[in-house]
């Protein structure tokens, strides 16, 4: 399944952050592996990849994360050219 992985700025935030994606979970659905790592998985359909970027976009405004590599790496230019499967 497509992935995006965020890391919160914050790791107190992070029950608000799956809370409110709760919300979309026609959409989207979070996933933390490994919670000392800080990074979340935000797990999608390839369809659906647009409306998930949008998501997480707008909840900038509430929340800082950057999105990272799997192994939590930040990436330089996110969402650009991507694969996200």
């Amino acid at each position: 399944m497509p992935t995006i992985f965020i890391r919160l700025k914050n790791n107190s935030e992070t029950v608000y952050f799956q809370s409110i994606m709760g919300t979309y979970a026609h959409i989207a659905w979070v996933r933390t592996e490994n919670p000392a790592s800080g990074v979340m998985h935000v797990i999608h359909t390839p369809d659906l990849a647009g409306e998930t970027r949008a998501i997480l976009d707008k909840l900038k405004k509430e929340l800082e994360f950057e999105e990272v590599m799997e192994n939590g790496q930040t990436i330089s230019n996110p969402g650009a050219d991507r694969d996200e499967g």
